[in-house]
């Protein structure tokens, strides 16, 4: 399986097809699409890299035999994207990461992926390879995905509470082996994307927050089998996760109303009748999306609103 370009940069080798190494390093750029923080986020095995000109992702990441050709990004970037994006703080914010589809491949010869004098090293060598691309090649030609170096746009930042902890935290947490878990992080991450584009894409992004929530309905089911439980139901999941986070009342099925909401936007003509536009609001997407943030940090956690039990400090 191959995913993207190779990389290049002096005194260290890169490689040309990954599939043939145990492990590698992805270097993905994100879009002026995305919406950061204005800093960087380090880590011995993932970091975010933070300019006006050029934002991108390391990401080490271990080889696996299974192929998917709507592969869109490797599970451990999965879990680095979803700890910087679950890791703001509720009250303060948010992010949203949009890579680009193609990465750059360097060989992992244990490099420590924090280190400012990698990092910039790596940027100048994007850039460089982009620049080289874009005269011959149709593949980098879509500037809408480009890094804004190359194209009149900016990236957007926004107020965001930040804790370095807490977000190694989650990443050291995410089970990069567990299918559901990466498999609903990477709909949550998507349906930010989708945000992304305006409202006119709302009624897709709400399809992906509902694949996210069914991702979450079979990791409770699970957890509630191995605990004992025989054939949980949709109900019976409902009422732990509302038992976890304090909630006094009780639902006869798990997120009904959203459940109602998918049926509605799924088929055009069904039980609660025809519908030329998808019948939602936007203010039902946030609450979900919001919930879904918080529903994902237990799972991971243990903890619900694990968050409190870390410092933060807000940053531009």
């Amino acid at each position: 399986m191959s995913l993207g370009l190779t990389c290049s940069i002096p005194n260290m080798e890169f490689i040309k097809n990954p599939d043939e190494e145990d492990k590698f390093i992805v270097v993905r750029t994100l879009t002026t699409r995305s919406s950061l923080q204005n800093s960087h986020v380090k880590g011995e095995n993932a970091s975010l890299f933070v300019t006006d000109d050029i934002c991108f992702t390391v990401a080490r990441v271990r080889s696996r035999e299974r192929y998917y050709e709507l592969q869109w990004s490797f599970p451990e970037e999965i879990a680095f994207f979803s700890s910087l994006i679950l890791g703001v703080h509720p009250d303060y914010g948010k992010i949203f990461i949009f890579p680009v589809r193609w990465p750059f491949y360097l060989e992992d010869t244990g490099q420590d992926l924090s280190k400012e004098e990698f990092l910039i090293k790596v940027a100048g060598k994007i850039k460089a390879e982009i620049s080289s691309s874009l005269e011959t090649s149709n593949y980098l030609n879509n500037r809408e995905f480009l890094p804004a170096k190359f194209i009149d746009a900016s990236y957007k930042y926004g107020n965001v509470g930040l804790s370095k902890d807490y977000r190694r935290f989650l990443f050291d947490k995410i089970d990069t082996e567990n299918d559901l878990l990466i498999r609903g992080l990477s709909h949550l991450i998507k349906c930010g994307m989708l945000r992304q584009f305006g409202r006119m894409f709302f009624d897709t992004a709400s399809l992906e927050l509902y694949i996210s929530l069914e991702a979450t309905l079979h990791i409770i089911q699970e957890r509630l089998r191995q605990n004992g439980m025989q054939n949980p139901s949709n109900k019976d999941v409902s009422d732990y996760l509302l038992e976890k986070f304090g909630e006094p009342y009780r639902l006869d099925r798990y997120y009904e109303e959203f459940y109602d909401d998918r049926i509605k936007a799924v088929h055009p003509d069904s039980r609660f009748g025809k519908a030329m536009f998808v019948p939602h609001y936007v203010t039902d997407l946030y609450m979900l999306y919001n919930d879904l943030m918080r529903n994902y940090e237990f799972l991971i956690t243990g903890k619900p609103k694990c968050y409190q039990e870390f410092e933060f400090s807000e940053s531009l």
